[in-house]
């Protein structure tokens, strides 16, 4: 017994040393990336909504994907996280991006508590894909953001009328969880960092087709997912 408990504990400072010694060699644009893909296939491995997400992913322009959102309530509450961006050609099916954003929140009413959340948002047409290819740009009620649809398949009621849908798990307990009148910024500063020059999410979505090593492995779980 002694000697297995030695072993597991081994094991679980080599995992460890190995995440860290990997995380070294990575820029920290390219550990978020990598901090997304773990997020994605958290997501997709969910039994209440594999099959739906993967046939959803499968007709997405675009996903957003932020692998921490805190959220913070007390009669106030506020809301902030980063993550990224990329979008599909629907005629090339190739990947461009990832574009880094930043998403910010500061509400009034009855939310009290504390949370983190990780969240997936499938972008189903060129009104979503534009929300993220602004600088700045404040999610208001008339863009339509929907919860994800559930189940091993998508079901006829589904009508694709929203241009957004949205797949989350959390950490902590809560009351009052909402994207309506959230701000999208662009992380001016990590997009630099990732392209060496000064450039924006929409020239970012429109013209850089993903050529980095981690970016290919999110996108090579993306198509895994969705096919």
């Amino acid at each position: 017994m002694k000697k297995c408990i030695i072993m597991l504990v081994l094991v679980m400072v080599s995992s460890l040393f190995f995440t860290s010694f990997v995380y070294a060699q990575l820029t920290d644009e390219e550990i978020k990336i990598d901090k997304c893909m773990a997020v994605l296939e958290e997501m997709a491995s969910r039994k209440d909504q594999a099959g739906a997400f993967s046939q959803l992913l499968g007709r997405a322009e675009g996903i957003v994907i932020y692998p921490r959102l805190v959220n913070v309530g007390f009669g106030w509450g506020a809301m902030f996280g980063d993550g990224i961006v990329l979008r599909k050609d629907r005629l090339t099916q190739e990947w461009y991006g990832p574009a880094f954003i930043e998403l910010k929140t500061a509400s009034v009413g009855l939310q009290i508590g504390i949370q983190e959340v990780s969240l997936v948002l499938v972008l189903m047409n060129d009104k979503g894909v534009a929300v993220f290819k602004s600088t700045d740009f404040e999610i208001v009620a008339d863009i339509s953001i929907a919860p994800g649809p559930l189940g091993d398949s998508l079901q006829a009621a589904v009508d694709f009328n929203d241009s957004i849908y949205a797949y989350s798990y959390s950490k902590g307990i809560y009351a009052g969880f909402t994207l309506t009148g959230s701000m999208i910024h662009a992380d001016v500063r990590a997009n630099r960092r990732f392209y060496g020059e000064s450039i924006t999410c929409e020239s970012i979505l429109n013209n850089k087709k993903v050529n980095n090593e981690v970016a290919f492995k999110l996108v090579q779980s993306i198509n895994q997912i969705s096919q």
